[in-house]
């Protein structure tokens, strides 16, 4: 699976151009919609929202909340097509997910420089999504489910456990509306690229409700002889028999009979060539005969909620997960000494999953004196068991130029049988406390972890049973003040924990990283509105850190890692026609005190910037204009430093046309055509050292046929 330093004037005038609202343009054409329930639970509208449950676990106006927080909203999800959650993401400051480029197999976030494994830091209503990092067993759920992403920037371990130090991505679930509305798709565009999809919601009485919602997408993919194929559907039954009480059971079945491409090309073919010539974005180093990965999840979960009376109340969510993985795969290892045939290996893996996660919430809502006080007890519980058996060997090298190999047999090096666990237990209790315009946040967490692999070598009838058992306190703080004129300047500091589920070379687990991080911010929202603007510095160190060696899968200790950052974020509704989200990073990411020689460095997956645009047009007759521009710093292609990427520019567009312009008959028709990556520009989008890069996503085209009613 793959603040100190100067500003120049081009980043200046990047940084005032995203940060200060143009001037409203005047409209020939008023429209006056009715203002959104401003509620973290119901549907998202437009661009923006109020409110997040992300950073406190508790209902907060995002303009009170003392930390970084970015909301994805369904809008903007539809409006960009998003068919994964990297490709939501895209438009996030502080967030990079195109490191595994034109791959979409694994959602691969990276936040304020921390990637932790890729898969770790993901949650679905509240619960951590429990994929096995040291394995190729990682849940993926698709956007098309969705009604929001909150990203909380920063060490989250006060709230959330284990948690990477960059923060953690909280996916929600559309949810079932007591209100009939219905959604319908189908889709289809470049490299065969066909899908559909549906999702329909309404009561059934005044205490029940439904929703259910499913698609299914193919792709040929940009990658030769590969193909993507999904299906997925989500039922949910609400019961709301009062405005006090309500309890939501879903669940989410997904089939994944073939997951795609997920391997690389050399630093030497892509970011550059010593033989004249570059490989193609379509190349393949596997076998056809030996390429296989199929995925097939089941999520169940209920939440429950309860208020006793004006202070108490009460939640629980709860989820079960089990997931089965297949892999097998021939990959490329670097060039062979003579620089002229590249290495290949091969990894083998069947896995099956079963994991259980329940967070109990008690929270009190109640006054001392002019001071007011929502406090939140918890109690929550993971755990997950990962049964697999995996293969690794070497393949046969090939010539990547003429496709020349010396045939298909892989000669076997190892072959385990092995039960990975996993077991958190933490209780927390926070206190958000507001006294006159002051806010102040006090979080603190208690946790006894539990990982153990149990490994047995077939080959050579060896065992090794390697187990860790770790307590950790986490704290987090945050003073904020809202001024009357919509500024809210805020510090805070977090810590994170992170229990290592990684093995190094042996196969015993590395030691858990801790981190801290100081924040300084200003949000901006015109009263009476729902636009936000916001600033954020940040000083971020990670202790223990452990880099992924690709070929045989394991991690090795690489001392600390030190982020310092600015991001800035404009989401606004400019004009009753205009939206546009806009955002800009500078990130100074080094290794410290490193143990592999890499002292001074900047790990590799760290752009140094990034910046991005994307506004929302309705223009006259019924049609919406989107286009965005996309900006990925430079980066090292290896954490010694000594090739450097180039960064690029992506520009990406849509149109959507609404039928009912035509006939009134039409009304809520649609035909839409979203493309990215519009110049085709080839590039690379992040290497793990410089054997193993990965192509960056060609262009696609994808039009849509859609109904809302």
């Amino acid at each position: 699976m793959r603040l100190a330093f100067p500003l120049k004037r081009s980043h200046l005038l990047c940084v005032m151009a995203i940060a200060v609202p143009s001037a409203v343009l005047a409209e020939d054409t008023l429209v006056v919609n009715a203002a959104p329930n401003s509620s973290a639970d119901a549907p998202t509208q437009g661009y923006t929202a109020k409110n997040s449950k992300g950073a406190t676990k508790t209902d907060q106006p995002l303009i009170t909340t003392g930390q970084a927080v970015s909301v994805i909203t369904r809008q903007q999800m539809d409006d960009q097509n998003a068919t994964t959650v990297n490709a939501a993401l895209n438009y996030t400051p502080g967030v990079f997910t195109n490191f595994a480029g034109g791959a979409t197999r694994y959602d691969t976030i990276s936040l304020r420089g921390f990637h932790g494994g890729d898969v770790n830091n993901t949650f679905l209503d509240g619960l951590r999504i429990l994929s096995d990092g040291g394995s190729f067993n990682a849940i993926q759920v698709d956007p098309w489910f969705l009604e929001r992403i909150d990203v909380v920037k920063g060490p989250s371990s006060a709230l959330y456990g284990q948690s990477i130090p960059g923060g953690v991505v909280i996916e929600t679930s559309k949810r079932p509306q007591f209100n009939n509305e219905g959604h319908f798709r189908l889709s289809g565009g470049s490299q065969n690229t066909a899908g559909g999809a549906f999702d329909y919601t309404g009561a059934i009485n005044d205490q029940w409700a439904y929703r259910l919602t499913g698609m299914t997408r193919s792709s040929d993919t940009q990658f030769d002889h590969q193909r993507e194929e999904r299906y997925a559907i989500s039922p949910q039954l609400l019961w709301q028999p009062d405005e006090n009480t309500s309890l939501l059971l879903r669940a989410y079945l997904q089939k994944d009979p073939s997951g795609g491409y997920h391997a690389s090309v050399p630093g030497d073919g892509s970011l550059y060539s010593a033989r004249g010539d570059k490989l193609g974005r379509g190349f393949f180093d596997g076998q056809s005969s030996n390429n296989v990965f199929k995925r097939w999840e089941q999520i169940y979960s209920y939440a429950f909620q309860h208020a006793f009376n004006d202070t108490w109340s009460f939640r629980q969510n709860t989820s079960y997960t089990h997931s089965n993985t297949q892999l097998e795969q021939v990959y490329q290892g670097g060039w062979n000494d003579s620089r002229t045939l590249l290495n290949r290996y091969y990894s083998g893996e069947n896995s099956s999953l079963d994991a259980f996660s329940i967070d109990n919430q008690l929270e009190a809502d109640f006054a001392t004196a002019a001071l007011e006080h929502k406090m939140v007890l918890g109690v929550d519980y993971q755990h997950f068991t990962n049964n697999l058996s995996t293969e690794g060997g070497t393949a046969s090298q090939l010539d990547p130029y003429t496709g020349w190999t010396g045939g298909d047999a892989i000669s076997m090096y190892s072959a385990t049988h092995a039960k990975r666990r996993y077991e958190q237990a933490g209780v927390y209790l926070q206190d958000e406390m507001t006294l006159d315009k002051w806010h102040l946040t006090l979080s603190g967490r208690y946790d006894d972890l539990k990982t153990k692999n149990t490994t047995q070598q077939l080959l050579y009838t060896s065992d090794n049973v390697d187990e860790r058992n770790d307590h950790h306190f986490s704290s987090r703080a945050s003073l904020l003040y809202a001024f009357d004129s919509g500024l809210s300047p805020y510090i805070s500091y977090s810590q994170a924990m992170t229990p290592s589920t990684l093995p190094d070379i042996n196969g015993n687990l590395l030691k858990p990283t801790v981190s801290e991080q100081y924040e300084a911010g200003l949000k901006y929202q015109p009263p009476g509105t729902s636009d936000l603007y916001s600033a954020a510095l940040y000083d971020l160190t990670q202790n223990d850190v452990g880099n992924r060696v690709v070929q045989g899968s394991y991690y090795v200790p690489a001392g600390k890692v030190h982020s310092q950052g600015l991001e800035l974020e404009a989401r606004t509704q400019l004009t009753q026609r205009l939206s546009v989200i806009g955002g800009y990073t500078l990130n100074r990411v080094r290794f410290k005190d490193a143990v592999d020689g890499n002292d001074g460095h900047t790990p590799y997956i760290t752009p140094n910037q990034m910046a991005s645009l994307w506004g929302q047009y309705k223009a006259a007759a019924g049609v919406d204009l989107g286009a965005g521009v996309r900006y990925i710093g430079k980066q090292w292609a290896d954490n010694e430093n000594t090739q450097r990427m180039p960064s690029t520019t992506l520009l990406d567009a849509s149109v959507r046309v609404n039928l009912a312009q035509f006939t009134p008959s039409l009304k809520g028709a649609f035909v839409q055509l979203n493309v990215n990556n519009l110049t085709d520009k080839k590039y690379v989008a992040a290497c793990y050292g410089t054997s193993y890069c990965y192509w960056g996503q060609e262009r696609s085209v994808v039009a849509t046929l859609g109904y809302d009613f």
